[in-house]
């Protein structure tokens, strides 16, 4: 994230960033035939999209605008982008993991250069949040790598809780 970017461009940056994180977890969920893993996904889904509204919130009030504008590519969004097709599920979590470290770096570095108190306290917040799913995905990796073949014979295990 460059240093030069004011507030409102930051929460336009994390919006857009939350709007497509939820996206591609949703969009993961569609390619996971495992029901209760299938559920982890879009329970993240559902949590970005609670961001993508507080954020939005912060942005009203900073702005008294109703909508955030559209911020162009260029910067790299809270957790960037859609992956190329993933073919198991390890890949999906490794993806996953990525993505919620780069979401906290993006909040942690956010936070770090607002001037705003109460932003700052949500950037932060935010930032906890991402490393706690990063966490949970972690320890789901770690039970998919232990017992790889047993995850496959059996459909309806759910390794680590969402």
């Amino acid at each position: 994230m460059k240093a030069d970017l004011t507030s409102v461009e930051v929460l336009g940056l994390a919006i857009r960033g939350e709007e497509e994180a939820a996206e591609l977890y949703d969009q993961m969920a569609k390619m996971i035939k495992n029901k209760l893993a299938r559920s982890k996904y879009e329970a993240l889904a559902k949590e970005e999209s609670r961001h993508k509204e507080m954020l939005l919130g912060l942005y009203r009030r900073a702005t008294g605008e109703k909508e955030a504008p559209r911020v162009p590519g260029g910067h790299r969004t809270a957790e960037g982008g859609f992956p190329v097709p993933l073919e198991s599920m390890e890949d999906l979590l490794r993806l996953a993991i990525c993505r919620q470290q780069e979401a906290q770096e993006f909040y942690r570095r956010a936070a770090n250069q607002s001037t705003d108190h109460a932003a700052r306290r949500m950037l932060e917040y935010l930032a906890d949040i991402e490393h706690g799913h990063e966490l949970m995905l972690e320890s789901e990796l770690a039970a998919y790598l232990r017992d790889r073949d047993w995850y496959a014979n059996n459909p309806d295990v759910q390794l680590v809780g969402p």
